[in-house]
C-alpha cells in the first residue's frame, strides 16, 4: 500500500539507457521514494523508484 505522496518539485531532461526515450522529471515523491516523470509523446505520468533512477536513465545537459 502507497503511504500518502509528499512531492518535492525537480523538472530535469533525462534520456532512457536502454531505448533513448527522452524524459522530463516533474518531482520527487519523498514519502515513496519514486520519481515522476513524463516521457516524450506519452500523456500520461510515469513514476520509477528512486533505487532505480540512475540504473536506468541518464541526464540530458
Amino acid at each position: 500500500m502507497i503511504e500518502q505522496e509528499k512531492i518535492e518539485p525537480w523538472v530535469a531532461n533525462y534520456r532512457e539507457r536502454y531505448h533513448g526515450i527522452l524524459v522530463e522529471t516533474i518531482g520527487i515523491d519523498t514519502v515513496n521514494q519514486r520519481i515522476i516523470f513524463r516521457r516524450q509523446g506519452y500523456e500520461y505520468e510515469c513514476v520509477c523508484p528512486r533505487r532505480d533512477w540512475k540504473k536506468k536513465y541518464e541526464r540530458v545537459v
